[in-house]
């Protein structure tokens, strides 16, 4: 996935973050719910999954998962992840 410019070292390389998108690509639920919370203005999108993120660390999720999740908190990041869900 060479769309992630700037941050592409990073995020490239993190195997939990681009199995989140993947599975965002072959699972509706999943993608529909990342598609709400995306779509979100920046504000609203950082509050929605830090609550989201407070909520599973509650829950004892796993780290990886919470990790991935928090890779969204970067605006560039979260633009890009929907556009390739949208495609879906």
């Amino acid at each position: 996935m060479d769309l992630f410019e700037k941050k592409q070292p990073y995020i490239t390389q993190n195997e939990d973050f681009l199995r989140l998108v993947q599975v965002a690509q072959e699972e509706p639920q999943i993608r529909q719910t990342l598609k709400s919370i995306l779509g979100l203005d920046n504000f609203n999108r950082k509050s929605a999954i830090n609550t989201w993120l407070e909520e599973l660390k509650l829950k004892q999720a796993p780290k990886n998962f919470r990790s991935a999740l928090s890779c969204l908190l970067d605006d560039d990041i979260a633009r890009k992840t929907l556009a390739i869900i949208r495609e879906q």
